[in-house]
Formats: C-alpha cells, structure tokens, sequence
C-alpha cells in the first residue's frame, strides 16, 4: 500500500510539472470584460511581459479559457470546484471558485496576488515568469465566471 502511494503521488507531481512548463494564452480582444478587471494592481508584473508566453494587450475572456485550461484544471477541475486529480493529493486542496460564499468576498486585486506569488501549493504563476499581467488578468475573467452570482 505504501509504494503505491508514493508512485501515486510521483504521477500527480509529474503531471503538475509538465502542466506548468505547458504554454498557452494567445491574444484576442473582449472589451466586455473590462469592467471585472478594474482595479487589478499593475505593479506586480509588467504589462506586455514577452518573457511570460508572449501575451500582450488587453484581458480577454478567451486567453483566460486557455490559461485555464492549460495551465489551472489540472488541480481545480474542469468545474472549477478544486477537484482536478493534480489536486488530489495536495493539502489544502485547491480554491473552489464555484464558492460564492468565498468567492465573493475576494476581489481581483486579491486574486491577482495569489496567482502571481502563489500560495500553499499553487505556484508563483507571475512570479516565476510564465505568466504575465495581461495573462494573469485572463485568468481571473474566466476565474469569475465559475461563481454565477459574481457581479463585478
């Protein structure tokens, strides 16, 4: 039982490592959803940081789906609700971002914090340089949408 723990646990570490070292974002505009990021700080990664997939311009709805998809459902889940299997083994597990009751509490300047520095397990998106600002501001748009109550 014991060495198929450890083999379990080396298979969901692989997989959040190759799912980390996975490129995404492209850029494509939304206007829209200018109004969700208002106010996420603009001091923590440069705009337009080419070091971090070459994503430039203004957050957009569907970069975010890409991030998401590439880069957060492993540990979160296609749902969103922190049941992704890279989240299985980890303690605490991932945010739940269909959490209103949470969710709703946090605001984009907050969000955009953790996915820069990380937190727990999560890693330092922005931080590390895979992520730049405009990516990061993708994320939290499509972030957002999983809680429906979400009003901005």
């Amino acid at each position: 039982m014991r060495r198929e723990r450890w083999i379990a646990i080396l298979l969901i570490a692989g997989a959040v490592s190759i799912s980390a070292l996975a490129g995404c974002g492209q850029k494509a505009e939304d206007k829209d959803d200018e109004d969700i990021m208002a106010g996420a700080p603009k001091t923590s990664a440069p705009a337009g940081d080419s070091a971090a997939g070459g994503a430039t311009g203004e957050p957009s709805l569907a970069m975010g789906e890409e991030i998401i998809t590439g880069k957060c459902v492993l540990c979160h889940g296609q749902s969103g609700k922190g049941d992704g299997p890279g989240g299985a083994a980890l303690n605490p597990k991932p945010r739940d971002w269909t959490d209103h009751a949470y969710m709703g509490t946090r605001t984009n300047d907050q969000l955009y914090e953790v996915i820069y520095n990380g937190k727990g397990s999560m890693p330092a998106w922005g931080k590390s340089g895979q992520l730049n600002e405009t990516q990061i501001r993708s994320a939290i748009l499509k972030v957002r949408t999983y809680d429906s109550q979400f009003k901005g």
